[in-house]
């Protein structure tokens, strides 16, 4: 693929930004060190009162600064800064985060010689100060991945690069009901429509920090991913009858959710409960069930659980 003549097709990096101001100079500066040079930042300012703006508007005209009136769920803020995008292509850095210099080449390429609808590579997991906390592989071939995606999802948003002509032909758009996965919602409802391209590269930083909207939002996980379930069955009822076992794993992970949910909340017995009632369909959960029993804190439980 290195030897194939690509196009020089504008790539828009959405960066939805709501007082980012502690890591957002190096985000963007991730953005600037690439190798790729062909893009426009669409700095989507959800209302932020610390110095996320300065920072923004002092870069050149590459970096689009829009500001809301007032704050709005991060759903709807990424569906109004899609309709600022007027690449061929869209990606999504988040504040926290890093692109790696060869992200955007490296994609651009990919999704150039072929028809995938989107594509997604490895991730790195940092801690806030930088510090590799572990490096997080993917395990897909590219393809038809959406029953591999039901029993593992692995694509990690800062990693994906989508087609826009898919967003608008197929009418799709982040679901703005959603608190804890709208990005999930989207990407499962594009793999289960369209082939899906994967890089075995690692190409972003991922970082983990103490008030992650994943940790505000644990109660709501198992809701969330039902949610995106249902409305693929009910839109798609072929494919649960095609991917009946997937589904079935799918579905049984959301008392995983419940389990982790009930270990944030102190309540060792209902979390207990949930992984009971799917001990016998997977081993990893007979494992979480014995950590249950034994005499560990909740904070060590759930670092064991790498959440």
């Amino acid at each position: 693929m290195n030897d194939i003549k690509i196009t020089n097709p504008l790539v828009s990096v959405i960066m939805n930004c709501y007082n980012g101001d502690k890591y957002l100079p190096n985000a963007i500066e991730s953005v600037y060190a690439q190798t790729y040079s062909n893009w426009e930042i669409i700095f989507w300012d959800n209302c932020s009162t610390d110095n996320s703006a300065d920072i923004a508007q002092s870069c050149d005209d590459r970096v689009m600064y829009h500001r809301t009136a007032k704050t709005t769920p991060l759903g709807e803020a990424r569906n109004l800064a899609l309709k600022e995008c007027v690449g061929k292509y869209i990606a999504f850095l988040d504040c926290d985060d890093l692109y790696l210099p060869e992200k955007l080449e490296k994609q651009v390429r990919l999704m150039e010689v072929t028809n995938y609808a989107m594509c997604y590579g490895c991730a790195i997991k940092i801690n806030e100060e930088g510090q590799v906390l572990n490096k997080v592989p993917v395990k897909n071939q590219s393809g038809y991945l959406f029953g591999s995606l039901l029993k593992h999802y692995e694509i990690s948003m800062q990693s994906v690069m989508l087609r826009r002509s898919i967003l608008t032909e197929e009418q799709l758009s982040f679901a703005t009901e959603l608190k804890y996965c709208p990005d999930h919602n989207l990407f499962m409802e594009i793999a289960s429509r369209f082939p899906v391209g994967v890089l075995k590269d690692f190409i972003a930083k991922y970082r983990l920090v103490g008030d992650s909207l994943s940790k505000k939002t644990v109660d709501v996980a198992s809701t969330e991913v039902r949610y995106t379930l249902d409305n693929i069955v009910e839109r798609a009822p072929e494919l649960r009858k095609e991917f009946a076992i997937e589904f079935e794993s799918a579905y049984n992970k959301l008392h995983y959710y419940d389990a982790v949910a009930a270990i944030y909340n102190n309540d060792r017995k209902q979390a207990r409960t949930e992984i009971w009632s799917v001990i016998e369909t997977k081993v990893e959960y007979f494992f979480v069930y014995l950590l249950l029993l034994l005499p560990l804190s909740n904070q060590r439980i759930l670092k064991f659980l790498n959440r």
